[in-house]
């Protein structure tokens, strides 16, 4: 079974190398369903319940508990993952039980839980859902697209981008926020810079924030917003043995700046060697997470960051919850 795996891998990186030189159109049906694109709001007093709410149905947001004069925080999972992964279970708790924003998780686990290379031309149809629910809210309830924070992990972080540049061609009105949580690198970054209507940067909202922690392998090096955080120099995390662990760390970090918004100080340097060489106690600091915001000077912002965040994170997202949906979760747990 193992043999499997590894092969199922080295697929993956063939054909994310062949992809600008094929029309990988002709490999996969690029026509999924819209419907497999479904939207969820979560329950502020019980977070075992979330409503689902329908694209032209406003009888499924007044039956929520959707409150207009508060902000909406937009939740996208990426590749493989779905609105059953715990990091996006608890994060979304986490926000509701704030009693501050709308919580609303975009789930397209149906499309996500192919080969990479076919999520990738899926997320057209995700951004395009996103933006016909959003505009929806703007025309119905007159909602202030302002009042929109998009919070995107790796592929998610990318279809909140191109949601955005939709939004603000159709309506004229850009999204006050977008977090990128390690943007995907893979089909965007690399082999080549895609489009920057696909890619997340600083011009997809008024505010664009990211948290680099794979950067050069599945996330992006190159800055994507106003604020970039590059967590240990952005490649590699504390504890973490795998690429996938280090990737799955800017979820957590991002849970855990909002039980302890103050708990992430970042430094602005040139580079990891130049934080590394410096003294940072007469520097200004900064938040990284939720607390982050258009007050802090734009640039590139460093941080040392080991095991302090786990008291406040309480999910695992393990290799099962990421590729289980491939093999079987009683096949994956025979590899190891």
């Amino acid at each position: 079974m193992l043999r499997y795996f590894i092969l199922f891998q080295c697929f993956q990186i063939i054909i994310c190398i062949l992809y600008p030189l094929v029309d990988p159109n002709r490999l996969y049906d690029y026509n999924p369903p819209e419907n497999e694109v479904t939207f969820h709001l979560y329950d502020r007093k019980n977070f075992s319940k979330n409503y689902e709410i329908f694209i032209g149905n406003s009888t499924s947001f007044e039956q929520t508990q959707f409150n207009t004069d508060e902000p909406t925080i937009i939740i996208i999972h990426g590749w493989t993952h779905g609105n059953d992964t715990p990091w996006v279970r608890e994060l979304a708790e986490v926000l509701a039980g704030t009693n501050f924003w709308n919580v609303l998780v975009v789930n397209w686990s149906k499309l996500s839980r192919v080969t990479y290379v076919e999520a990738r031309l899926h997320n057209t149809v995700v951004a395009k859902q996103v933006k016909k629910l959003m505009i929806f809210l703007a025309e119905t309830k007159y909602y202030s697209m302002s009042s929109v924070h998009i919070v995107g992990h790796s592929m998610g972080a990318q279809i909140g981008a191109n949601a955005a540049q939709r939004i603000h061609i159709e309506i004229g009105e850009k999204i006050g926020r977008i977090t990128g949580l390690d943007p995907a690198a893979p089909l965007y970054e690399f082999p080549h810079i895609e489009s920057l209507d696909e890619v997340l940067d600083p011009s997809d909202a008024s505010f664009v924030d990211a948290i680099h922690t794979n950067a050069k392998h599945i996330g992006m090096i190159t800055p994507a917003g106003h604020v970039d955080y590059y967590v240990n120099g952005g490649q590699q995390q504390w504890g973490c043995n795998t690429w996938r662990c280090s990737h799955i760390r800017a979820c957590e970090l991002f849970i855990a700046s909002i039980r302890k918004p103050d708990l992430f100080k970042a430094f602005s340097y040139d580079s990891w060697v130049k934080f590394n060489d410096k003294i940072t106690n007469s520097l200004e600091v900064y938040p990284m997470g939720i607390a982050a915001s258009p007050k802090i000077p734009f640039g590139i912002y460093f941080l040392e960051v080991k095991d302090e965040y786990t008291k406040y994170v309480s999910s695992k997202t393990s290799l099962m919850d990421s590729y289980g949906s491939y093999f079987g979760e009683m096949q994956l747990l025979n590899l190891f």
